[in-house]
């Protein structure tokens, strides 16, 4: 058997690697053996984003399996894990005391009923006591800090994703999600996070600056009127019709249908081309 060997996690990338051995009075210390991992340790510098965009399908579990379970809470986490999604999509906004929350709404009111904070001025030490009904919030730093080293994620920074921002505030909270994402990744992000955005966001252009991939999620009525050879991936509601997926497919990019939440979708979805799925219901549609 194998050797029993732990990894000490550090945030600039490549995990240091120790041997657990037994001590034993007699001398000869005995080492511990292990069962294969069921995650392989990535080896440092691998592009995961690119490995996940070859395959065909791809699967994106979106706001963690947040149709089946409430979204983005640790139950949802660890069911889209357990069902083999390699890629999770995460929605962020900061809150008052800096923490990159993972939430999609810009209050609490619809995910909590009877709570009404908005994110941008509620603390942390406020918005981890509340409870939804598989239980509390996440922040994008206890999903780094659990998922393995092979997992992708997409990352929609709520406030610049879907609009022309100007708002300094919301400017500097995506700087310092740059900021925080570089530090993470040891100084390549770009191989483990794949910037999300829709039709009108402008931080693409900031987020491709970075070396970062990008993809847009669109709707029917918005395909016409856009460049599609700005983003690397694009995104289409999986009900459109062979019209708008034809043009989708044309632009020669990876295609991913949203969103998914049963087979007969899936289905559909990919006899119209899509080479990719963000589904919504871990125990029915993954990998």
């Amino acid at each position: 058997m194998p050797e029993l060997v732990v990894y000490e996690r550090r945030r600039a990338g490549g995990d240091r690697p120790g041997v657990v051995r037994v001590r034993r009075r007699a001398g000869g210390d005995a080492s511990l053996s292990r069962r294969a991992p069921s995650t392989p340790v990535s080896p440092t510098g691998e592009d995961m984003v690119t490995a996940f965009l070859s395959r065909r399908p791809f699967y994106i579990s979106h706001r963690m399996g947040g149709t089946e379970y409430p979204e983005f809470t640790q139950q949802g986490l660890d069911a889209s894990l357990r069902a083999g999604f390699k890629a999770l999509e995460i929605s962020v906004r900061r809150c008052a005391s800096g923490e990159f929350v993972a939430i999609h709404d810009w209050k609490t009111s619809r995910t909590v009923p009877g709570t009404d904070y908005q994110i941008w001025n509620t603390p942390w030490s406020t918005l981890r006591t509340l409870r939804q009904a598989s239980g509390g919030f996440l922040r994008l730093t206890d999903v780094v800090d659990q998922v393995p080293d092979d997992i992708v994620l997409a990352i929609d920074h709520k406030t610049t994703s879907s609009e022309d921002q100007r708002n300094q505030g919301d400017l500097a909270a995506e700087e310092q999600l740059f900021d925080y994402l570089d530090t993470t990744f040891g100084g390549h992000p770009e191989r483990r996070v794949l910037w999300k955005v829709f039709a009108k966001g402008t931080s693409v252009k900031r987020a491709k600056a970075r070396g970062y991939k990008t993809m847009a999620m669109l709707y029917p009525s918005e395909v016409a009127a856009s460049d599609l050879s700005q983003w690397d991936v694009i995104g289409m509601e999986w009900s459109a019709g062979p019209d708008v997926w034809n043009r989708v497919n044309a632009a020669g990019r990876p295609t991913i249908a949203h969103i998914i939440v049963n087979a007969g979708q899936a289905s559909q979805a990919l006899a119209k081309g899509a080479t990719g799925l963000m589904a919504s219901w871990p125990s029915i549609v993954h990998p």
